[in-house]
């Protein structure tokens, strides 16, 4: 039984034994220097060394004395201060920097402060921050650490020495696995090695902890990871694009029952459909990377691991309906036509739906619409799967929409022209009138107002990274 997390026990305790070859070699040189600088600026991925380089830097500038670095390791060193901007904001702790800020160290040469997350902070402690910076006394130093530099204000990160740490390659990543299967005298070859630099998504953290259940669970990597051949995400995203909902409920449940984690299937799901966007651009593929990191999200606390994948499975599928009836069982003579794929909609006349159809007609044909809708545009298709018809007269539509992204996206002229087509094209009228209500969700869980977030956020952070409309 291991006594030690094995990533506390090979945490790098030197600038040489940093992880990251580019950051071992910029704060060597710095330290080489002939001045000190008193704030630095550590920015980069989770899981990158951040705040280990922190408390190396901490001895450095302390002339690496053993027993004060025993403290420094331990935590318990009275002159290395950590505080965490994430957990409280850093209000009370940037207060107590800013009144004591001019006492002399206990023991050390430098009072040394280290603060997590910094993007985290309040205005007001990042401002109290900010003016502790501009006029330091000579025996501090602050290291601020963050995965977000670019919240931060320009007048604290001008006054600071940035250092990048960048996701760490495979490589860097299997180097490091190999110092720690060394260290504990196992055996273990380069491919598995390498299958779970693969699976940690650039954290040599994450990396450590793979490995240590691999370790611990005594069976090769690939099963660990859930790697087997038949759990393939290419075999599985196939099946969603081809609708076929049984096949891939039937794949999930084969796959739970071979011991495969959902979690970490949906990771590598995810993987495989960033790769896809990235080399295609194709914006279809945006609906099935926002249901799937709902279903990430919602995996943390399921209570049944496999229950949110299987919900994705069904809220993205699109079965074929029954011959579509009216609310008064009458058969509707004009069928669903299918917008093209490359044209604009344009106006078909019908004649006038008003007074023939009920809500409850457009409650019953609401998949015919969002199937006539998605051959036209996915990214539409999958924003009106989150609202729900509320009245309909067979002219005007009303839908209620539950996230104001959502809602601002189907107001713009494209989008709303596509669904009001739709809806004569499905009733065999002149295209209906859209109207949208922003709705009140009914108590959230804190689960769902997480997923929500990411839910709401994906499509306009891929649209500003590739400079395209997200619909």
């Amino acid at each position: 039984m291991m006594s030690q997390t094995l990533y506390l026990k090979y945490r790098p305790q030197k600038i040489s034994e940093l992880d990251l070859v580019a950051v071992r070699e910029v704060l060597e040189k710095v330290m080489k220097g002939k001045s000190l600088p008193h704030a630095w600026l550590f920015s980069g991925p989770r899981g990158t060394g951040k705040t280990s380089a922190a408390r190396i830097l901490a001895k450095e500038v302390n002339g690496n004395d053993k027993d004060l670095n025993l403290e420094i390791e331990a935590g318990s060193c009275p002159d290395v201060i950590e505080i965490d901007a994430a957990s409280n904001r850093g209000i009370d702790e940037v207060r107590e920097l800013r009144d004591k800020i001019k006492l002399a160290p206990m023991r050390a040469r430098f009072k040394v402060y280290i603060v997590d997350e910094v993007h985290m902070l309040t205005t007001e402690a990042a401002n109290a921050l900010l003016k502790t910076l501009e006029e330091p006394p000579a025996h501090a130093i602050f290291v601020l650490c963050t995965t977000d530099p670019e919240k931060l204000p320009e007048t604290v990160v001008s006054r600071c020495t940035r250092i990048q740490f960048k996701k760490p390659t495979i490589a860097e990543i299997v180097d490091k696995l190999e110092i720690v299967v060394k260290g504990e005298k196992l055996k273990m070859d380069n491919g598995q090695l390498t299958m779970i630099a693969q699976a940690a998504r650039g954290s040599f953290r994450d990396a450590i902890k793979i490995l240590e259940q691999v370790i611990l669970a005594e069976k090769p990597a690939a099963e660990v990871l859930g790697l087997l051949e038949f759990a393939d995400p290419a075999k599985f995203i196939k099946l969603l694009r081809d609708e076929d909902t049984k096949g891939a409920l039937e794949f999930i449940n084969k796959m739970t029952e071979e011991g495969v984690s959902p979690r970490s299937f949906i990771e590598r799901c995810v993987e495989e459909l960033r790769e896809q966007l990235l080399e295609t651009m194709d914006k279809s593929v945006l609906p099935l990377i926002e249901g799937l990191e709902k279903a990430y999200e919602r995996s943390k606390t399921s209570a049944v691991p496999q229950l949110p994948l299987e919900i994705f499975v069904i809220e993205i599928s699109n079965p074929k309906s029954q011959v579509p009836k009216t609310s008064h069982g009458e058969k509707i003579q004009n069928p669903s036509i299918q917008l093209s794929k490359t044209e604009d909609p344009k106006p078909v006349k019908h004649g006038s739906g008003k007074g023939k159809y009920k809500l409850e007609d457009a409650q019953a044909r609401w998949p015919d619409i969002l199937k006539t809708v998605k051959p036209h545009n996915h990214s539409v298709e999958a924003l009106l799967r989150s609202t729900r018809p509320v009245d309909y007269d067979g002219d005007t539509l009303t839908l209620e929409v539950f996230y104001k992204f959502h809602k601002d996206k189907l107001e713009t002229d494209k989008c709303r022209q596509i669904v009001e087509m739709a809806v004569g094209e499905v009733f065999g009228t002149d295209p209906a009138r859209l109207v949208l209500h922003l709705g009140q969700r009914l108590q959230p869980t804190k689960e769902e107002v997480v997923a929500d977030n990411v839910d709401e956020d994906i499509v306009a952070a891929a649209a500003k990274i590739f400079q395209v409309d997200a619909v």
